[in-house]
C-alpha cells in the first residue's frame, strides 16, 4: 500500500510573494499559497500565467528573486526535497529501460536498497495493472503505459508531497481513473499533491482544493466549492453581428466580452447578465432583432465558468 509520513504540523508546501523575472519580463510576480497534508490541490491557469515558474521554483530547478518557498516547515532545500516526488510535463524516461529498471532506479537514488526498491517497483506496476509489462523497455510502452511508468517513478520513494505537472496527459479513460484512484489512496495515508492541468474537469473530480494563475499571479486560492461559487451569470453566445450584440447588451445592462479568434464570420462572446435577468431574457431580445445565433450555451456553476471570472477579472484588478 501507499504510505506517506507528513510529521509536521506545518504544511508540506507554502509559498508566499513568490517573485521570478526573467530577460523576457515573463515568470511571475506575486504567487502565494499552500497544500495542506492530505489534501489534492489542483494548479490552474492558461499558458503562460506563470504555473511552470512556480513549479520549478518549488523543485528548486530556478532560484527566485523574492518570495518564499518553504517545504514541511523549512526553507526549500536538497534534504527537503527528498520527500518529494516530481512528475515533469515532459517524457523523462529513457526508451531502452525497463519500466521496473526505471522505477527502482528513482527508488534507489532515494536509499531503497536494490531489493526494496525492485519490490517497490514490482508493487507499484502490479497496482496499476502494469505486472505483465515490467520488464518491457519503455519504448513498446503504448504512450498511456509510459506516462503511468513515469508517475510511478515519482512516487517510487514514497513521498510525502508530490508535484505534478500535467499527469493525465495520454491516458485513456480506464487508465485515468487507476491514477486518480492511485492519488487518492496517497491522500487517505495523509499525502499532499499538487498538480498543473488544463483539465477543469480532471480537476473538479479529484480537487479539494484550487490555485488559479493569471499573468503571473495567484488570483484565487481556497476551497473547490469556493471556487466553483465565483461563476458568474451569464451565457457564452456565437453571432455574426456585433454591433447589434452590443445594443442588445446595453439594453438588458450586461457587459459582453469576446473570445479570440473567429468561427467563420461569427465570433464567440462572453455576456454577463445582471442577476435579475435571465438566460431567456437574453434570447427574447436577441430574436426580437432577429440576429442569427450560432450559439447560445448558459454558462455552468463549475470550474470552467468560474476561471473565465478569476483569471479574467481578478488579475486586471
Amino acid at each position: 500500500m501507499l504510505t506517506a509520513s507528513v510529521q509536521s504540523n506545518a504544511p508540506p508546501l507554502r509559498v508566499a510573494n513568490l517573485v521570478k523575472t526573467y530577460g523576457s519580463g515573463r515568470g511571475v510576480r506575486d504567487v502565494s499559497f499552500q497544500v495542506a497534508g492530505g489534501s489534492i490541490t489542483g494548479f490552474i491557469g492558461a499558458n503562460g500565467a506563470g504555473k511552470s515558474t512556480t513549479l520549478k521554483a518549488i523543485i528548486g530547478l530556478i532560484r527566485p528573486d523574492a518570495g518564499v518557498v518553504e517545504l514541511f516547515g523549512r526553507p526549500n532545500s536538497f534534504a527537503a526535497r527528498a520527500r518529494l516526488g516530481f512528475l515533469p510535463e515532459e517524457r523523462g524516461l529513457v526508451p531502452r529501460d525497463r519500466a521496473s529498471d526505471a522505477i527502482a532506479f528513482q527508488a534507489r537514488l532515494k536509499g531503497y536498497s536494490r531489493k526494496d526498491a525492485y519490490r517497490r517497483a514490482d508493487m507499484l506496476l502490479e497496482r496499476v495493472g502494469l505486472a505483465d509489462r515490467r520488464r518491457a523497455p519503455i519504448r513498446e510502452l503504448s504512450k498511456g503505459n509510459a506516462q503511468r511508468v513515469q508517475i510511478l517513478c515519482a512516487i517510487a520513494h514514497d513521498p510525502a508531497l508530490l508535484v505534478l505537472d500535467e499527469p493525465f496527459t495520454g491516458l485513456d479513460v480506464i487508465a485515468q481513473a487507476e491514477v486518480q484512484s492511485l492519488f487518492s489512496e496517497f491522500r487517505s495515508k495523509g499525502g499532499a499533491i499538487l498538480f498543473s492541468t488544463h483539465s477543469m474537469q480532471v480537476a473538479e473530480r479529484l480537487c479539494d482544493h484550487v490555485v488559479v494563475m493569471a499573468d503571473g499571479r495567484s488570483v484565487f486560492e481556497g476551497p473547490l466549492a469556493e471556487a466553483t461559487a465565483q461563476a458568474p451569470h451569464g451565457v457564452y453566445v456565437t453571432v455574426d453581428d456585433e454591433t447589434t450584440l452590443m445594443e442588445v447588451v446595453r439594453g438588458l445592462g450586461a457587459k459582453a466580452e469576446p473570445f479570440a479568434g473567429k468561427m467563420g464570420e461569427a465570433l464567440r462572446w462572453r455576456v454577463l447578465l445582471p442577476s435579475n435577468v435571465p438566460y431567456p431574457a437574453l434570447m427574447r431580445a436577441l430574436a426580437d432583432r432577429q440576429l442569427a445565433v450560432y450559439g447560445f450555451e448558459p454558462i455552468q456553476a463549475d470550474l470552467e465558468g468560474a476561471f473565465w471570472a478569476l483569471a479574467g477579472e481578478r488579475a486586471a484588478a
